[in-house]
């Protein structure tokens, strides 16, 4: 087996992986509570590494144990994740709903910090469950060379938070247009996106308990 190859597969499907629905709506909840190129870069990169992380380690002890992921993973996983979304939109749908867009700024101390927290499990979430059993760990329990199956797991999680912080800015940038045309828009672009995280999250909940 090519490593090169590998890898560079590795990062293409970790790119591919973050541009699925449920990560972009959960992403964009965040984004919209302080939509700035900093700030949304921050809000991206931690979902990533939160992400990478948990893949990480789910991988590493499959590659360490030989076992491989059961067939209902990602069933229940799709339920879970569901459910974290659910509580996302909600949260963001009244965050947009108690405050105005050019208000976003002005924060309660420990707020930033909270939502950094919050990105970083929401990311680990997404990064055990769903498809990731499918797109990263049971792939990578195919290959025989520890080495390069950790490799494949890191090059998989730089090319996830790559993307996710690209699509985060981009997020930002159409949130600060939309706003800048119109400050009255601000709130109901964030409620949207709460109702889109929270609507997202019912459709996983219910493939999750019909599959």
């Amino acid at each position: 087996m090519n490593p090169w190859l590998t890898l560079g597969t590795a990062s293409a499907l970790g790119l591919l992986h973050a541009l699925e629905l449920d990560h972009m709506v959960a992403v964009s909840a965040f984004v919209a509570q302080r939509p700035t190129p900093r700030a949304a870069a921050n809000f991206g990169a931690r979902w990533g590494i939160g992400h990478s992380g948990a893949v990480l380690l789910a991988g590493g002890l499959l590659l360490a144990s030989g076992l491989r992921v059961p067939s209902r993973f990602d069933e229940y996983g799709e339920m879970a994740v569901g459910m974290m979304l659910i509580a996302v939109g909600i949260w963001a749908f009244r965050s947009a709903y108690m405050a105005s867009v050019h208000a976003v700024h002005a924060h309660v101390p420990g707020e930033k910090h909270d939502h950094d927290r919050r990105i970083t499990a929401v990311g680990v979430m997404h990064g055990l469950a769903g498809t990731s059993g499918i797109v990263v760990l049971v792939p990578v329990t195919l290959i025989d060379d520890t080495a390069l199956g950790l490799g494949y797991l890191m090059a998989f999680g730089v090319g996830v938070t790559l993307a996710m912080i690209c699509y985060a800015m981009v997020a930002a940038s159409a949130i600060q247009g939309a706003s800048r045309r119109s400050i009255a828009l601000g709130r109901p672009v964030g409620m949207g996106i709460g109702v889109a995280a929270a609507a997202v999250g019912l459709l996983w909940v219910a493939r999750g308990a019909l599959a």
